[in-house]
């Protein structure tokens, strides 16, 4: 696994930007280092810790330690989703004594034993406080040992955003949860690693239906929580599901109780409230009544209190009881029911730059008889950041990409630090990652409410703010366009060439934009990282358009592996032709040999893909574009036939011990570089196949992972992840115990790697406290 946006966009296999000739490796030998090889890798990314796993996401695809199911089925979790992970910003559970009323008449339908309904819709407008509420209730049934799993969505979040990371994030929860379901859940992921890319109607039946119909009878039902519905994805993905959900749950087949969070949208209400379904579905509207006025009223009043202390500490002396009764019950009124705007109010006072009374003496200037306070409050706060061209610029950026804030001043040619000078003051409605040392997924810029993303994209709500329109997203793809040729670093290049594919099929091909679509380092990102979702989208949008070149066009036509050659057209009638042909292209290609050997190994720990073969490798797309229409299954067929190929073949066992010395070569590069976020845990796995000899043995005997820990110690959080789940000390013990089974290991190799397995054992140690308060 490598620490490291499916599109989306947010992240697993290293690349190298270099491109550097290997060897066949017919010889045996180690194939040399390459002078220049460059290693890089994708920014932008989270790792999350479950259960001592690590679960690995980057804009494109994630990458998971183990093999059991539960490890499989981790690959596909969404940590951040879930209601106490410390990946994301927390949202805030219900203010102390506000909520009791709807958290009681909670807690009574979850406890009700027969259930009087299975699936509740708890709906309001936004900003009321659904998602609060959520959070509160699925911590309080977490800690009554009652709460099966929960999901919270976030509108266009890599990992939050999508019904793909849903069922199986539930699955993963409800295997932790409830013991009886655990086995059936490993099962079906372990007999069927393909569920997880199967459709939503099969994923639910097979990862959460069909192991409660092999479970024990349950002593009460497990509670699930879902929020944010009306996020996820678009209006037909969420009617399916709660169509999905509702079939499940009306055949008897899934006795859990389910909560699902959302705005009103009719919708979702046509379906939940039919009359057919109101046996199965039942609703709970919040609206702001006087409950919700009250509840305001008493948030406002302790965290005004909250702030008065906090300000007296800093020698900022405020009037007793600040600021009023009276102030209170303006904002209150302006409130209109919603807590959105009275803790927006709050945190935008809560501003150790400003002084309180003006900030508030700013939010009692508006118009108190505006019909939209809340985009007044958003309006006011925006029109004090200077230079509002530079605002709207780097604001359609978050918007738009998964960018992090320094990687922003990239793509918009800025002076570095521009993004975070210009979004000090919106701390009330963003939250901004600090500056981190050595990680470089540093985590995205978030929009602490979905009711601010809704003001910048419409026009009508936000005049002069808004940032949908075109003009922005032209200005975005070509200031990227400028990034790219202006001599980037490779880990810089590989990030921004992403969010540029991403977006520039949302406005018409320049000559500009061809001429970056021929760079072959953007090439050979798009098909190192979800040619799916870039070549695949990037070519009908150049054929949309008569002006593209044609050249340009079958380029990307490759990349999508769209026109692989049919078996009738194949240069050959008998296998004789076809063996002669296959014995002088592997030949003249030493390249396209090792690349064929490698991967055509069968075992399952040592099984790789084309892109993680060419990053082994250290290849570029283009060394295998000249055959890139041919069907290498053929080409593998041979080489694995001994009668056919001749001195060309090498058996699965001389393979696997090539692939190892490759791995600690690409070891050796990251501890010479320092580039150490490309580490993939992969290696130890695939090292662990081989059956070790000299050469081997004398690769062993000069690698020392355990310097990885001087290296990290300057970024507690990054060293503790990288120790829980890349290189943990039972990597180490997997090598040692790989060593002591072959007769022929040195003594001395076995003593140098039980070292480095105390040296890393005793480094987790000291980093178990801190990594304890970072996990779910």
């Amino acid at each position: 696994m490598s620490l490291s946006q499916p599109p989306p966009r947010d992240y697993a296999i290293c690349t190298s930007i270099a491109s550097f000739s290997i060897l066949a490796f017919g010889d045996y030998a180690m194939p040399p280092l390459i002078e220049g090889h460059q290693a890089v890798q994708i920014a932008n990314s989270t790792f999350n810790s479950v259960a001592g796993n690590l679960n690995v996401s980057n804009c494109y695809r994630t990458t998971n330690v183990g093999h059991s199911g539960m490890d499989i089925l981790l690959n596909s979790v969404a940590v951040d989703a879930v209601h106490n992970t410390a990946v994301r910003p927390t949202d805030p559970a219900c203010h102390p004594g506000t909520r009791s009323a709807v958290l009681d008449w909670l807690d009574d339908w979850a406890l009700a034993q027969p259930a009087e309904s299975i699936i509740l819709w708890l709906h309001g407008c936004a900003g009321i406080g659904k998602s609060a509420i959520a959070q509160q209730f699925a911590a309080s049934c977490h800690d009554r040992g009652e709460l099966g799993g929960s999901f919270f969505f976030k509108r266009g979040d890599a990992s939050r955003g999508s019904w793909r990371t849903l069922l199986p994030t539930l699955a993963y929860q409800l295997g932790i949860s409830c013991p009886e379901l655990r086995h059936a859940i490993q099962s079906t992921v372990q007999t069927d690693r393909l569920v997880l890319n199967k459709s939503m109607g099969l994923q639910l039946e097979a990862l959460i239906v069909e192991p409660f119909t092999k479970a024990h009878a349950m002593e009460s039902r497990p509670i699930l929580v879902v929020d944010g519905l009306d996020e996820c994805d678009d209006h037909a993905v969420q009617i399916r599901l709660v169509q999905a959900l509702i079939s499940a749950v009306r055949a008897g087949r899934l006795p859990v109780h389910i909560l699902i969070c959302s705005r009103s949208e009719p919708h979702i209400g046509e379906i939940l409230l039919a009359a057919n379904n109101g046996d199965v579905c039942r609703d709970y509207a919040i609206r702001p009544d006087a409950t919700a006025y009250a509840d305001i009223s008493r948030f406002l009043t302790n965290e005004f209190a909250r702030l008065g202390q906090i300000y007296a500490a800093r020698g900022i002396t405020l009037e007793d009881n600040w600021p009023g009764d009276e102030v209170i019950k303006q904002l209150v009124k302006r409130s209109s029911g919603t807590f959105i705007y009275a803790s927006t109010v709050i945190r935008y006072i809560d501003d150790e730059y400003s002084h309180p009374v003006d900030s508030l003496e700013a939010v009692l200037s508006l118009d108190p008889s505006s019909t939209t306070p809340l985009d007044d409050m958003y309006t006011q706060i925006l029109s004090a950041i200077p230079n509002k061209p530079v605002l709207l610029r780097v604001l359609h950026a978050i918007m738009e990409t998964d960018l992090a804030v320094e990687e922003i001043d990239i793509a918009l040619q800025l002076r570095r630090g521009t993004s975070r000078i210009t979004l000090r003051g919106l701390h009330s409605l963003l939250q901004v990652p600090p500056v981190r040392i050595l990680d470089p997924w540093v985590k995205r810029v978030k929009f602490l409410h979905a009711s601010f993303q809704d003001f910048l994209g419409d026009p009508r709500r936000s005049s002069g703010f808004c940032i949908s329109g075109q003009d922005l997203q032209i200005t975005f793809v070509h200031s990227m366009a400028g990034a790219l040729e202006s001599g980037l670093q490779p880990l810089e290049f590989v990030v921004i060439a992403c969010s540029f594919l991403h977006s520039l099929v949302k406005i018409p091909p320049t000559e500009t934009i061809f001429r970056i679509l021929r760079n072959a380092n953007v090439q050979d990102h798009a098909y190192r990282y979800e040619y799916e979702a870039h070549a695949g989208v990037i070519l009908p949008w150049l054929q949309r358009y008569s002006h593209s070149p044609l050249d340009l066009i079958e380029t990307w036509a490759d990349l999508s592996h769209l026109q692989e050659t049919s078996l009738e057209e194949l240069p050959w009638h008998t296998q004789s032709q076809s063996d002669e042909i296959f014995v002088r292209l592997v030949s003249e290609d030493p390249a396209l040999l090792s690349f064929l050997r490698i991967t055509s190994v069968v075992a399952p720990e040592v099984r790789l893909s084309d892109t993680a073969a060419l990053d082994l490798l250290g290849l570029k797309w283009d060394a295998l574009r000249p055959h890139v229409k041919f069907p290498f299954h053929f080409l593998r067929d041979f080489l694995c036939d001994p009668d056919r190929c001749g001195a060309l073949y090498l058996s699965e066992q001389d393979t696997l011990r090539f692939i190892a010395l490759r791995c600690m070569s690409r070891m050796n590069d990251i501890l010479l570089t320092n580039n150490f976020f490309q580490f993939n845990s992969y290696w130890i796995a695939a090292l662990c196949r081989c059956k070790p000899d000299e050469v081997v043995f004398g690769s062993l005997e000069h690698l020392d992972l355990s310097q990885f820990c001087g290296r990290l110690e300057s970024d507690k959080e990054y060293h503790w992840a990288f120790h829980d789940g890349v290189l943990n000390p039972e990597s180490f013990v997997q090598i040692l115990d790989w060593l002591r089974k072959w007769p022929t290991t040195p003594p001395h190799i076995i003593q140098s790697w039980e070292r480095q397995e105390t040296a890393v054992r005793e480094c987790s140690s000291r980093l178990r406290e801190f990594g304890q308060s970072h996990r779910m």
